[in-house]
This record gives structure tokens, sequence and C-alpha cells, in this order.
């Protein structure tokens, strides 16, 4: 890197420079500068969360920190693929190789996508966050997220080792932070100009591949259905432009979180993992182009940010130059419909007509634009004008396709694909089962007021199948409709509560419950044989709030189906598939195959993975199911049955199921799927030759349902419903497969500096590491209340400054006495800390 004023004069420092102030967190700067909030942001299970404000805030300052790293992950992957573009023709064929040369054909993307989402699932509406997604579909790694750390928390840390300083000092310290990482990661010097100008080109040549090929290489940003989600959208395009990134940028909008990982995944391995049904597009019948009709379900729904989302989706385009190409498919592509200029410096797309010059295109626009202005008297009702301004740009020429970027329709087409093909194989191999299973009945399904609202939709066709009909509630249907207010899944598994608009009278129906994007369910239903609870039980010790995980407190009679009990009925259906796979006999085969002996053949790992936060009677319910498994005869020979427990967080228990053969993962709160590891399952079947056994295929095509990315609520609301019916059980049978312990969990409010004192075991969080004297208060406190049955354990949150105790025990009066204890001891070491 060159000199101080070198970088201060470098293209790139001046652009970067007024992002990065614009966004710092709230300060003062006299007597030096003083940052309203000295604590560090911790990068938790899934991301940076924290309350937005319109004013400076730390949550912007992580989104404009966001933005950098996703242009760092996105130009990390593609510069040295933009070598190997260049060598497939010279510069002045490379225009040429963009309409003839189709990378879809190869079997192969060739630039690399990555996305972010804009999100604080379950938390409460007036907070949000991010949750980056890596190319391969999953959550950045550690090394990825420390970078981020290090660039959102500088501005505190330079402060600290600097008292004497000035804004100007802080921010050039991030900068040279920033181009740090990107010389020693890709080999850029950003404060040489021709090398940071080369970004341009990357940009540019992947937009223009992107235009004429079927598979997209693009910045993919979406968000749920918080207010503050638009402003924060804008913040990480405002840090992309500072990258030179203006063209290579998706905005996906309203996306759920599973969806995003689901997209990044397929668009840039669909060729090559083969966990991805390729099949899907060889078959030419879907799009996966943005289309002009893509947003008009928003009219069914009260949304305050609709005229916002509409300038997102269609009208960015980086610049006024931006290139279509025309064609057929499910709709018109909006092009510039209104032709309006954002306010925010995000010019709209103009219209390109043959033989037309840059100049001649802008003053086209301008003489459109004062057109309108003559004929509306509000530009910005979109609603109304609409319609007749598209039919008469039809009627004037023929709209080409904004086929640069995707949307996320392919994703409900692609898993409507899938369990078409499972649905029809399962009926055939199993006599026709859901013909007698498949049952008429209504779902009640809390939407949170978040993304499902709005998505859930897409999948009709799928629950008319099934016959069932859904009924949503909680679905941005007012002005009152507040994400995660008194809904959602967390509300209901943690308060043990109904949520509002919760239908009373449908006392014999089935409910269940998404989170705000969309990444965890938990089912429930009334069961008026439950005995009331004393309303005291509500909040034991009366000092903190009490959260409740099982059948106890909150609404009585309400019975809730958590995540491993969902765990078990996808455990189940796997263990009646392979109960009906029917193997060779080892005497059948000629000397010379493959021998079927079991040192042969490598076991097939069946892992169910969970938290020390699953009951202690789904522990034992699965070991059951593995007690009265003959694991000497047929198949079972091959396999294995093991229960893992990891530490608190989907990472972690994502880390786990990647190395599992058929991994089973599930959070208590609802998260999870199931990951399958191809290779060794292709490997294994192969070995026993039972590949084309259609109980096998059956199997096959069960597991690969699931996303294999990451949780993903509605794929799993779907899977279980066809698992019901599968195995011909209602919701009570499905319940009754345990009955779980009476079980609590408090929150208790600690201030960040003890809560890193707090440190659990690293590998499973049962027990406390450090301190070693609250840990012996804990153990105390349990064999005095309940030394049989009894179990607590304590964990600092992951998200929020609160320590969170856990506790179970045979009865509920004895879970309240280890609660309350446990808290006072709690308590007590933070006085003493």
């Amino acid at each position: 890197m060159g000199s101080m004023s070198d970088c201060r004069e470098s293209l790139f420092y001046r652009k970067v420079k007024s992002c990065i102030e614009k966004y710092f967190p709230g300060y003062s700067s006299e007597g030096g500068i003083h940052f309203e909030s000295t604590c560090e942001l911790t990068y938790g299970n899934s991301g940076f969360r924290d309350k937005y404000k319109m004013d400076r805030c730390d949550l912007q300052n992580v989104l404009s920190k966001s933005g950098i790293l996703l242009g760092f992950l996105f130009i990390k992957y593609n510069y040295e693929r933009l070598k190997m573009y260049r060598q497939l023709g010279s510069e002045k064929n490379v225009g040429k190789i963009g309409k003839h040369y189709n990378f879809y054909n190869e079997k192969r993307n060739l630039w690399k996508n990555v996305g972010i989402v804009i999100t604080a699932s379950h938390n409460p509406h007036n907070e949000n966050g991010i949750k980056i997604i890596d190319h391969n579909g999953r959550q950045i790694n550690m090394i990825y997220e420390e970078y981020l750390s290090d660039l959102v928390n500088n501005h505190l840390r330079y402060v600290k080792n600097n008292q004497i300083c000035t804004l100007d000092d802080i921010i050039y310290d991030t900068i040279i932070l920033i181009a740090k990482i990107f010389k020693e990661e890709i080999h850029i010097d950003l404060f040489d100009n021709t090398s940071f100008n080369s970004i341009c080109d990357l940009d540019d040549t992947i937009h223009s591949s992107n235009l004429h090929n079927i598979l997209k290489g693009n910045i993919c940003i979406g968000f749920d259905t918080r207010n503050s989600s638009v402003h924060l959208n804008r913040i990480i395009i405002e840090s992309l432009h500072c990258l030179n990134i203006r063209k290579c940028i998706n905005n996906m909008c309203y996306v759920t979180t599973p969806c995003m990982h689901f997209t990044i995944n397929f668009l840039n391995g669909i060729f090559i993992d083969k966990k991805i049904d390729h099949t899907f597009m060889e078959k030419g019948e879907y799009d996966i182009r943005k289309m002009e009709d893509d947003l008009d379900f928003l009219s069914k729904f009260h949304l305050q940010n609709g005229e916002s989302v509409w300038e997102l989706y269609y009208l960015y385009c980086g610049h006024l130059e931006h290139t279509m190409e025309c064609g057929k498919g499910r709709g018109i592509p909006i092009g510039n419909v209104l032709g309006v200029g954002l306010s925010d410096g995000i010019p709209l797309k103009s219209m390109q007509k043959e033989g037309e010059s840059a100049q001649d295109r802008r003053e086209h626009l301008q003489d459109r634009c004062e057109h309108l202005q003559d004929r509306c008297e509000h530009l910005r009702d979109r609603c109304e004008h609409l319609q007749d301004r598209c039919e008469h740009l039809r009627d004037r020429c023929e709209l080409p396709y904004l086929c640069a970027y995707n949307s996320d329709q392919f994703y409900f087409d692609y898993f409507a694909y899938l369990f078409e093909n499972l649905y029809n194989h399962l009926s055939e191999t199993y006599d026709k089962i859901f013909s007698t299973n498949c049952k008429e009945e209504i779902i009640y399904v809390d939407c949170s007021n978040g993304i499902a609202s709005l998505k859930l939709d897409n999948f009709k066709g799928i629950f008319t199948i099934l016959k069932k009909k859904i009924i949503k509630i909680n679905y941005i249907q007012d002005e009152k409709s507040i994400v995660n207010f008194e809904c959602g899944a967390d509300y209901v598994y943690s308060k043990r509560k109904l949520p509002i608009n919760t239908p009373l009278e449908k006392i014999n129906s089935k409910f269940c419950s998404f989170d705000g994007d969309a990444d965890r369910i938990i089912y429930f239903f009334f069961d008026n044989t439950l005995a009331e609870e004393p309303s005291e039980r509500d909040a034991p010790c009366n000092s903190v709030t009490c959260t409740r995980s099982t059948n106890y407190g909150g609404d009585s009679n309400v019975v809730i189906l958590d995540g491993p009990k969902i765990a078990c009925l996808f455990l189940k259906c796997i263990m009646k598939m392979l109960l009906s796979v029917q193997v060779q006999e080892e005497r059948n085969i000629p000397e010379s195959n493959i021998s079927l002996s079991i040192c042969s053949i490598k076991k097939l790992d069946i892992n169910i993975i969970h938290t020390a936060y699953v009951n202690s009677a789904f522990i034992d319910h699965v070991r059951d199911i593995k007690k009265n498994i003959r694991w000497d005869e047929g198949l079972f020979r091959y396999i294995n049955l093991n229960i893992i427990c990891t530490k608190t967080g989907i990472k972690n228990l994502d880390n786990v199921a990647q190395k599992s053969s058929i991994g089973i993962l599930f959070e208590s709160n609802g998260h999870g799927t199931i990951y399958v590891d191809v290779n060794h399952l292709n490997e294994w079947s192969e070995k026993l030759r039972i590949t084309e056994e259609k109980h096998f295929v059956a199997l096959k095509k069960y597991l690969l349902f699931f996303n294999q990315t990451t949780g993903d609520a509605m794929i799993d609301f779907i899977a279980i419903e066809l698992s019901l019916s599968f195995l011909n059980l209602t919701i009570n049978q499905w319940n009754k497969f345990y009955n779980p312990l009476p079980s609590y969990y408090i929150n208790v409010p600690c201030p960040k500096k003890i809560m890193h004192t707090i440190i659990p075991h690293p590998d499973h969080e049962k027990y406390l590491v450090e301190p070693k004297w609250l840990q012996g208060k804990i153990d105390q406190v349990v064999k005095e209340a309940d030394a049989k049955y009894g179990r607590c354990f304590v964990r600092p949150s992951g998200t929020e400054n609160i320590i969170r105790i856990y506790a179970e025990a045979q009865s509920v009066s004895k879970v309240d006495e280890i609660l309350c204890k446990v808290e006072q001891a709690v308590r007590q070491y933070m006085e003493r800390s």
C-alpha cells in the first residue's frame, strides 16, 4: 500500500470515507471522540442483531460493514474467474461470448453468488440484524465472522488504544483495515486506482454474462417484513457502490431466510452438488428471472414499505446504461414502467431502442419523466397508474426481460417439483398409501406477521394434494399487524401461550406457528384433559420472566410439539422405509461380486443431533427406538443410530450434521432439517446392491426433499404433513410418542462483561467450565431438589445480554425450586463479580 497521503487521495478512500462516517454509531466530539455505546457487538449464532433507530445507531454501522464484507466475498470468489472468462476469447469478443457461450450448457455457473438476509428472526419488531450466506449456501465461516466483527467494532478498539484522536483518525484506521483484508485475501490494492477500477470491469463482465445466461452471479439481498429493512437494504447498496459494485446487486426484497440459503447454493452448485436435482432445470419448464408480476401478491397485505420495495425490486440497476434482452416466459419484466428516478441516488432503468445512443436514451428517459409528471398528480401513486402505463408501453414496443437477476419463484417451483416426484413414488411403492391416509383437514397457521405471511400461498398446490386447507392467522392483514408481537413460533414455544387471533372455538383443530423469517416451526393443539395449573406458576420466584417449554404453565390446555417431536416423526418415517428395503442375501451373490460382509461396508450413520435444551424424555424415546431394532439382521447390520449433543446454535448442529451420513438436527425451538451425505449414501447403496430398490429410492427422495442448506419452516411444514399421512398418524398420536418431563427456562439480565466470565462446556454446554463455584452451587441445588430426574444448566445467550437458566425435574414444584435457587446463585455471582 502507498503512503498515507497516497491513500487519502485514492478513489477508494474518497468513496468509502463518506459512507463509513455517515453510518458511524452515535458519538460526541467534546474533549475527544466518545461513542454512545461502548460495548462491542458480538457476532451471535446467526449474525448481528440490535435495535434499529433512524438516527445514528450500532445497527446502521453493522449494515455498512456487512455491505463491505459482502462485496469482499463476491470479489474474492469471482476475481480469478474473470481471467478464466477472458480465456474464452479476446477482449473484442467478450460481448459475443456473452451472447453465444451459455454456461448452462457446460453444466456449470462460472460466477459465484453470495447473499444476505436483513432479519432479526424471532426478535421484537423494533430490532433487526443480518444473516450472511456464503457461496455454498451456508453461514460464513469463523474467519469471515472475525473479519466482520473487526470492522464493526474497530472504532471502539481504536478509541480504547488511542484516547486522544479525531474522527478522521478512526475512519482512516478503519479504511486501512478494509484495504488490508483485500490485500491479504484477494491481492487487490484498493488504494491503487487501476486495481480499484478493475472491480468495475468485474462488475460489468459478470452483469453482461448474467444478461445472456440462465444461471446468474450476483450479490443477493433480501429481508423479512420489518419496516426498517428497506432503509438497511439501501445502506448495503451504498457500501457496495464504494467497492465499485453497482450492477451485480440483486434486490430480492421479501424472501425467507431458508429460501436465500437455497438460492445461493442452487445457483452456484446446481451441476456440482449431487444433492440438487438438476433435472429440474434440464426440463426447461421453469424460469428463474424476475418478471413483471412477481410482486402482484403484495396488494393482498398491509405493508408499509410497498412502494419502496417496488423501487428496489424492479427499478434499481446501478446506472442508466442497462442492457436487456427480449424473450418469452411466465410474464413480462417491468423494465422502466413509470420512468421515475429514485430519491436516494438510485436511477431507474431506461428502455433501450436498437441503435439508440446512451445520450439519446438519457434524453428519452427525461422526456418520459416530464410526460408522466404532466399526466400524474402523484408520480408515486403506483397502484393506480401501473396497469394502464404497462399496456400503453406494450402497444409501443416489446418489453424486454429483466434477465440479469433471479427471483425467488424457482425455489417454490423446485420444491413443488421434488414433492410431486416424492409423493407419486411413495404412492406407487406403498400401494397408493395416500389415497386412504390423506384426510381432509383444516390447519391454522400462525405466520407471526412475518415473511411466511407473504410466501406460504406459493405452496397451495401441495397442500391441495395433501387435502389440507390452510387458514393463515397473523399474516399482515391490517395496520395492527406487527411481526412477532404476541405471535410466532418463539412466542408460543417459550411463553407457552396462544398467539393472538387464534380461533379459540376451533378446539379440535391443528395449529402450527412460524417465526419472523420462516426458519422455525412448532405445532400445537388444544387438550382439555390437561389439568389447570395455578396462575402463580407462570412466574416462579416473581423476579424474572419465566418461559416454558412443555405442557406446564401459560395456557395450560395447549400442547406444543417442538423440534424434538418433529425429529422423532421424521426418524420414524426413515426407519419405516429402511425396514421396507429388500436386501439380497450374501449366499445368493456370486463370489466374484463385492462381498457384503460388515467389514467391507462403511456403516451408514444416522445421527440425531440436539442441544442441551432437549427434554430428557426425548433422549429416552430415541434410545427405546434403538433398542427395538434388530441390529444384527438385514439392512440394519450396516447402520448406526447415534444421539449427539452439541452447543446451542444452529451452526453448531450444522457442523455435526454435515459430517453425518444422515443428520437429523432440530433445536427445541423448531429450527431444523435433515442433511444427507449423498456420496456416502450412494456408495453404501451400491455395495449393498439396493440403488434401484424402490423402497431405497423412496428413502432417498424423502431425504433430499429437505432443504440441504439450513432449517426451513415451510419445507418442514410440508414434510411433517406428508410424514403424518405416510404413517397414518393424527396430531394426538404424534404427541404421544413420549411425555416430556416438566421443564422451564428463565432469562436473567446480565451485564456483557460478566456474561463473558460464565463459560459452558465448549462441546455441549451441559455444565459450566467456569466459574467452578457457580457450577458447584447448581449441582448442589439439583441433588437436593430431585437427584433422580433433576437437571439444570446455565449459559449466556448468543444474541442478547441475558443468562438463560434451564431446569427439568419430575414435578413442576421441583422445577420451580431448582430455578429459584439457581437464579439466586447466578445473581450472587454477578454481585461478587
